[in-house]
């Protein structure tokens, strides 16, 4: 079975949250905050301090963070949540390490059954994550602010392991070069990448040797992390080749056309349920929508590449507005 969150009816309609319960699931998380589109509350002093909370939040939780960008009214974050959750002795230190001693749970109580199921859970994950930002943004401005600070709950995009997650892996880090920010992701510092880039180390490390590699599609079977920087930092001067040999005359795509590249805006990534082979696709949503397997219009299907011959498909949910 997958989990899914109700649907309520309204101007903001909810789809169901796509949660595979049955495997290691890949999640492509994101959220943009109140306001219109060209409001920009996160200057770098907030970015830092969200960069903070996110790392201290994934030793708490189990789930595996892999990838993270923060801009100046959104973020994306690509995470595994696991299917095993913790054991409760684990549960248990990682509870006191968070709450630096102040506060305990002991194995074989309720609380602590309770908080074995959350850590491995991505909705858990991302509300803690953005609570701890609205109350941080709240009460530290010059005249101290009330309300919400994240538009709406979070999306969550599934990932099929292999080329949807190495797509989305390479989109999110590139969006600051698409947003005009930099020439290279290497050198924007609230990237998972640029702090990679820049220190050689990247902020998740073991996430990355442990759970990405492997998941990563054949292209990529026995490199190490630095092969993998290598790799990234070969891409990113392709896409840049690219966008200097396009440059006054861009490639004209329409909004809702679905595709493997970092170099353009892709709403897919953003606004569809689930990425990855049809076979996987179909598979994951049946298991969460029994009745909506059959409609063929909802699944876009990316054109084939060199790298995806057969393609890599999108059970999509895009909005008729452009966000």
């Amino acid at each position: 079975m997958c989990e899914s969150s109700h649907s309520t009816k309204g101007n903001d309609m909810r789809q169901a949250r796509l949660k595979p319960d049955y495997q290691d699931t890949w999640h492509h998380c994101y959220n943009r905050t109140v306001g219109t589109r060209s409001d920009r509350p996160f200057g770098d002093a907030e970015k830092e301090v969200f960069v903070r909370m996110l790392k201290r939040l994934a030793a708490f939780y189990s789930v595996r963070i892999v990838s993270y960008t923060f801009m100046s009214n959104h973020f994306h974050i690509i995470l595994q949540a696991p299917l095993e959750a913790p054991s409760e002795e684990d549960a248990a230190a990682r509870y006191a390490a968070f709450h630096r001693g102040k506060r305990e749970i002991h194995p074989g109580t309720a609380i602590c059954r309770e908080w074995t199921g959350r850590l491995r859970d991505v909705s858990w994950f991302m509300r803690h994550f953005q609570h701890l930002c609205t109350a941080w943004y709240n009460r530290t401005r010059p005249e101290r602010r009330r309300g919400p600070l994240w538009a709406s709950r979070f999306k969550n995009t599934v990932l099929e392991s292999g080329l949807a997650v190495w797509a989305c892996w390479t989109y999110v880090e590139r969006n600051p070069v698409r947003a005009h920010l930099v020439a290279d992701p290497a050198d924007y510092r609230f990237c998972s990448y640029g702090e990679w880039a820049q220190t050689g180390h990247h902020p998740f490390a073991d996430a990355i040797a442990h759970y990405l590699l492997p998941s990563l599609p054949l292209p990529f079977e026995g490199l190490d992390a630095n092969g993998l920087l290598n790799t990234l930092k070969a891409r990113f001067a392709r896409d840049a080749a690219e966008d200097a040999a396009q440059k006054g005359n861009p490639a004209v795509s329409t909004p809702c056309e679905f595709m493997l590249t970092a170099r353009r805006r892709v709403r897919h990534w953003v606004d569809g349920l689930c990425i990855g082979s049809e076979l996987f696709v179909r598979e994951a949503v049946r298991r969460a929508r029994p009745s909506s397997t059959k409609p063929n219009h909802r699944l876009a299907k990316a054109p084939p590449t060199p790298d995806a011959p057969d393609g890599v498909c999108c059970w999509r949910h895009l909005r008729l507005s452009l966000e």
